[in-house]
């Protein structure tokens, strides 16, 4: 059969329009569109804020994936070259805090990888020995204690994590070097997963950037949070705060919903694009 393209792309149009029908008659096989947080709520800069990184809206959308590329030491984000552009993070300095709320409640959903449901992202990186192509040595952290919250006034402390810790913020899941130095640019083609925790139990200490890179399995970083673990089944809001004299400013980056795909998303792709193909073929 001759193939004619007016005749296949109005045949894909009724294909597409009836699988974005059956899409949108089940959206909870969706994942979130829009999995990171909307609004800022409050902002306290503290004492002694990075100068320059005092715009807490910097903390809302998507996690940095390129940093600073107006930089000669920009480049891709990895688990050893951090965000460091005044409009990627926020500082809070000390007794100062930051208070943002998602549109759409992130909900306790023991299905998600590993049971986490939120990720914090910071500015953390592993330090690495040697200089520059050499294990990860050690976390550079700084520290910020993350709160949560149902409704905006009553607060429930996350115990045994920073917010501004594990794991260091991976933007793609090929990256070309850990740093931008010497005139090579970091750089890198296939996007990391900002909503796709990493495995708890992973350990980076003496680890290569290859090795943390396969190690976090397709992950973007990100401090995990089981919110099931302050008693909540839902939060909206999330606080970061940094005590007086703590000795550190923790920087933040952004925030996200983990919500997995339901097999039916799956499903109904494939089979629009299965049906396209015979079409195609025919």
């Amino acid at each position: 059969m001759m193939f004619d393209l007016v005749t296949y792309r109005g045949r894909a149009r009724v294909l597409l329009a009836s699988a974005g029908a059956l899409f949108a008659s089940a959206p909870s096989a969706l994942a979130d569109p829009d999995p990171w947080a909307d609004n800022v709520v409050s902002y306290d800069q503290g004492s002694n804020p990075g100068v320059g990184f005092t715009d807490p809206t910097t903390a809302l959308g998507e996690p940095t994936r390129n940093t600073n590329l107006a930089s000669p030491f920009g480049g891709a984000v990895t688990p050893f070259q951090s965000p460091f552009g005044t409009d990627e993070i926020v500082s809070i300095g000390e007794g100062g805090q930051l208070t943002v709320s998602f549109d759409e409640p992130i909900a306790d959903d023991a299905a998600n990888p590993f049971g986490i449901d939120l990720l914090v992202f910071g500015n953390a990186f592993f330090f690495i020995d040697p200089f520059p192509d050499g294990v990860a040595n050690g976390l550079g952290s700084e520290g910020g204690i993350i709160e949560l919250s149902a409704n905006g006034s009553d607060y429930f402390t996350v115990t045994g994590v920073d917010a501004d810790g594990l794991y260091p913020t991976n933007g793609f899941n090929d990256p070309s070097a850990a740093f931008t130095t010497g005139g090579v640019t970091a750089t890198g083609t296939v996007p990391s997963d900002f909503t796709l925790p990493v495995d708890p139990s992973f350990n980076a200490t003496g680890k290569s950037l290859s090795e943390i890179v396969a190690g976090y399995n397709g992950s973007g970083g990100g401090v995990g949070i089981d919110i099931a673990s302050v008693g909540l089944s839902e939060v909206s809001f999330i606080r970061i705060s940094n005590p007086l004299e703590s000795g550190v400013t923790p920087e933040i980056d952004g925030f996200a919903d983990v919500a997995v795909p339901e097999p039916g998303s799956a499903v109904l792709l494939a089979l629009a694009g299965g049906v396209l193909l015979r079409r195609r073929k025919g």
